[in-house]
């Protein structure tokens, strides 16, 4: 057996490992992506909620409704500003 037929042999018991390996190594990083655009979200909806709390609170004398609102354009501004990990 020569050195081309071993080499063939090794890749064919090998490579289907290899595609299972990056079909997970895919799959982790899609899943750590999304996990650090849901944090990212989260931090965006705790200061848009507590600076839409506290407009509400001040001016207005409600809480929740504008810390809702608050919530809600702040995790809409963290979609639309393209995250750093994108680029």
């Amino acid at each position: 057996m020569d050195k081309k037929q071993a080499d063939a042999i090794a890749r064919a018991i090998l490579e289907p490992d290899l595609k299972a390996q990056e079909d997970l190594n895919r799959r982790r990083a899609s899943e750590a992506a999304r996990l650090i655009m849901q944090r990212r979200l989260a931090w965006f909806g705790l200061a848009g909620f507590s600076i839409g709390a506290a407009i509400g609170y001040y001016a207005f004398e409600k809480v929740a409704p504008y810390g809702l609102i608050g919530l809600c354009v702040a995790v809409l501004v963290g979609r639309l500003i393209p995250s750093r990990a994108a680029a």
